[in-house]
C-alpha cells in the first residue's frame, strides 16, 4: 500500500513539474538539507554529516558522502549503508568502513556505488549512519544518519488502446 502510494506522488509530481524529468543516462547529483539548519544541542559534537539528504540518479556510478570531524582531534568513527526501498546489491552496494581522522583533518569522504539497472522503478531510499568505534553502537544527534535518494532514470511502460471500429 504504501509503494502504491509513494508511486502516486511520484507521477503527480513529475506530471505536475514538481520534479523535472530526468534523461537516461543523465549525471545528477544534489545535495537538500544541511546540518548548518540543526541546533548544535540537537548535533553530535564530534562527528557528523554536512548533509542529512542527498538525491542522485542510478546514472550517475556513484556517490561521495563528506563526514565531518567536527573537532579536528585524532579519532574514528564507523559508517554504514542501512537498506529502505532500496537494497543493497540490487541499488548500491553496501558500505562498511571505518574513517580513520588524523589530528587537524576536518572532513572525509565516504564513496558509495549506486547500480544501474534498465527496469522502471520509482524513486528509493537508503541510509547512511555513524557509529561509535569500539562500541559499535550508533552515535547520538540529527546529524549523524543522512538519507539518499536514488532518482530512476528509466522511462515507464505505456498504456495504449487498440482501436476498434463501431460496427
Amino acid at each position: 500500500m504504501l509503494a502504491r502510494m509513494k508511486y502516486r506522488r511520484q507521477v503527480q509530481n513529475a506530471f505536475s513539474g514538481k520534479r523535472p524529468a530526468i534523461a537516461k543516462g543523465e549525471v545528477m547529483k544534489q545535495e537538500h538539507e544541511h546540518a548548518d539548519f540543526i541546533e548544535d544541542k540537537f548535533k553530535n559534537e564530534n562527528f557528523g554529516f554536512n548533509c542529512l539528504h542527498y538525491s542522485v540518479s542510478e546514472a550517475s556510478g556513484s556517490l561521495k558522502v563528506m563526514v565531518l570531524n567536527k573537532k579536528g582531534v585524532a579519532g574514528s568513527v564507523r559508517v554504514v549503508t542501512i537498506d529502505a526501498e532500496a537494497k543493497a546489491g540490487e541499488d548500491y552496494e553496501k558500505v562498511d568502513t571505518i574513517l580513520n581522522f588524523g589530528a587537524h583533518e576536518k572532513q572525509k569522504f565516504v564513496e558509495v556505488v549506486i547500480k544501474d539497472d534498465d527496469d522502471w522503478e520509482p524513486d528509493e531510499d537508503f541510509y547512511m549512519q555513524l557509529y561509535h568505534v569500539p562500541s559499535d553502537e550508533e552515535l547520538p544527534g540529527q546529524d549523524t544518519k543522512t538519507r539518499i535518494t536514488i532518482i530512476d532514470d528509466d522511462k515507464p511502460g505505456q498504456i495504449y488502446f487498440q482501436e476498434t471500429k463501431a460496427v
